[in-house]
């Protein structure tokens, strides 16, 4: 479908396209609202489509990750449900089953929904129950997720780079060791650089994660292996107790304490 055919469909379903200002030369790009207020555009990657907005830099390709495996949108809780519809009318992404998940401040229900082979995922978090706030400074963060096919040497890059990659604990990596049969040479290098890892039937995943900028986005990085398919959310307690925990140090450290 093109940008246009989208646009119109959303409009068809009661999305209508949101005015937007273009400045001269700026590929004419139209968006229509989530019911969290994302708004989502319709791009095309014709020359005169998006690419025409960036200049070349002359460089190839690095071999980092080049592609963004999915992306996570905070949601209000009477958003969820709404949500799902959402994309999968005006979008024609199918939703996947709902599950919970236990966070710092009590259960979060999350569902993805994705196109027909997944090159396109979308997943959506909403809060159960709140009981304060997910970290300080923090309301509902959002995330983007990178793809590589080499996780090992992207985290490496991002270590050597200085990037504020979240702290796992010595102890999720001796649970590792005790839940699945890894192989020492991976164990090790799950070790060594702080990944989670997940595995469903012959396929594996592992990610890893940054720490949250300001007050609203962190980023993540995963290898899927073996047509591995969820999310790791086994690992998101994990994950967002790591987060929390360097958000409260960042905060003493800031007061001085």
């Amino acid at each position: 479908m093109t940008s246009i055919g989208a646009s119109e469909r959303a409009a068809a379903l009661l999305a209508p396209v949101l005015p937007r200002t273009r400045g001269v030369a700026e590929a004419d790009l139209a968006a229509v609202a989530a019911p969290d207020g994302t708004q989502i555009f319709f791009t095309r990657t014709v020359p005169d489509g998006w690419p025409a907005d960036f200049l070349p830099t002359g460089h190839a390709p690095g071999s980092g990750p080049l592609r963004v495996d999915h992306v996570g949108l905070t949601q209000p809780f009477d958003s969820f449900d709404e949500a799902a519809l959402f994309y999968r009318e005006v979008l024609g992404l199918g939703p996947e089953a709902v599950t919970e998940i236990p966070a710092p401040y009590g259960l979060i229900r999350d569902r993805a929904v994705t196109n027909a082979d997944h090159s396109v995922r979308l997943t959506a978090t909403a809060s159960l129950l709140r009981r304060g706030g997910w970290a300080p400074g923090v309301p509902a963060p959002q995330h983007v997720a990178f793809g590589t096919d080499d996780i090992v040497a992207t985290a490496r890059a991002l270590r050597d780079a200085g990037a504020p990659l979240v702290a796992v604990p010595a102890n999720y990596h001796d649970d590792l060791d005790a839940r699945f049969d890894l192989d020492p040479t991976r164990l090790a290098a799950i070790r060594e650089f702080g990944l989670f890892y997940d595995e469903a039937g012959t396929g594996a995943f592992l990610h890893l994660y940054t720490e949250v900028l300001g007050g609203r986005v962190f980023f993540e990085f995963v290898q899927r292996i073996g047509g591995y398919d969820g999310y790791g959310a086994a690992n998101a307690p994990v994950r967002m107790a790591a987060q929390r925990r360097a958000r409260l140090t960042e905060e003493v450290a800031a007061a001085g304490v």
